[in-house]
């Protein structure tokens, strides 16, 4: 009876000593994203309920919901969160210190995980009459044009400093265009009725495929897709904007595809986050990307094969790197 009773409490002993050490060996890792009602948010939570599943709970997930494409990849540099969804643009400016928001600092401990999740269109449309009646049918004539109203989203989103980047890419800059009255600013759903009042003339954005207010604007607005030169997409991409496309089609009158510069939606984490831990989060979100894509439609035409197809923004930390140099998508 004793050596029963000493058996069993040996055999729980050892099922307790089993199920603490299984729990110490879970890794909670966080993500930043943005607040709640924003893409990156609904994201997160999908690889914040996948990984677990994916990993049979090895690894768990914690995530912020705040943040946004220029202060999420500070907030990873400085490891205040271990992954987070940026832009490409965004991730290279905060690397390098560019901008004003970054002024200078450079963000040096980012590494990539996953490059080009959603793409983000860099769109320049302009009014079909106005083209035909002036003949401005490029950019480095629309800076130059006389009486042009150029229209883009308010300081504090990422449009106004694209634009500034191509303008200097033709050998001016917003600020100069500002002062010529050639550049005003509003939110987009603004800007489709002023196009339709024929009050602006040309309008500068960055969305991805079917954003709701380029949708109206260029169904209630007969529009011109105007072309970037070699240049400017040489100098943008430089700049973490890569040159795309947008399918013909994408948006009411546009009968082509359209060459642009591309904000990637991107994740990203800290050099110093261990490389076990990125293997094996990077391996369940590839390996479960029907699921997310299901989830997610925007997220479709995600193609992780194709990482090793195109010139690195960041370095890829060695743990992603392992993943897909083990696929064979990488030399």
């Amino acid at each position: 009876m004793l050596n029963n009773k000493l058996k069993n409490a040996a055999r729980a002993l050892a099922f307790s000593t089993l199920l603490v050490t299984g729990l110490s060996q879970a890794t909670t890792s966080t993500i930043i994203s943005q607040p709640p009602g924003n893409g990156w948010y609904t994201y997160g939570t999908t690889f914040s309920q996948l990984i677990p599943k994916a990993t049979h709970d090895e690894y768990k997930i914690k995530l912020i919901p705040r943040g946004g494409g220029m202060t999420n990849p500070v907030v990873v540099n400085q490891g205040k969160a271990d992954f987070g969804f940026t832009t490409s643009n965004a991730t290279v400016w905060a690397r390098d210190g560019l901008t004003d928001i970054y002024k200078g600092k450079k963000n040096q401990n980012l590494r990539m995980v996953l490059d080009d999740v959603q793409q983000a269109y860099t769109i320049t449309i302009a009014r079909k009459a106005w083209v035909e009646e002036t003949g401005n049918d490029t950019l480095e004539k629309i800076i130059h044009a006389k009486n042009v109203r150029i229209a883009m989203k308010p300081t504090g989103s990422q449009v106004p400093i694209i634009a500034d980047y191509i303008f200097k890419s033709l050998g001016t800059d917003i600020s100069t265009l500002k002062d010529e009255d050639k550049v005003v600013q509003m939110g987009s759903g603004q800007a489709a009725q002023m196009m339709r009042d024929n009050a602006i003339d040309v309008y500068i954005d960055n969305v991805p495929a079917m954003h709701p207010n380029l949708t109206e604007m260029t169904l209630t607005n007969d529009v011109v897709y105007i072309p970037y030169s070699d240049k400017v997409l040489k100098d943008l991409a430089k700049l973490g904007l890569p040159t795309g496309t947008m399918p013909a089609g994408t948006y009411n009158g546009q009968t082509k595809d359209y060459v642009n510069p591309v904000s990637a939606t991107v994740f990203v984490t800290n050099a110093k986050v261990d490389e076990n831990t990125v293997y094996n989060i990077t391996k369940a979100l590839v390996e479960h990307q029907q699921d997310i894509k299901h989830t997610h439609s925007p997220l479709k035409f995600w193609h992780p094969e194709n990482i090793g197809k195109h010139a690195a923004l960041i370095s890829l930390h060695p743990g992603a790197e392992k993943y897909y140099r083990e696929k064979g998508w990488m030399k």
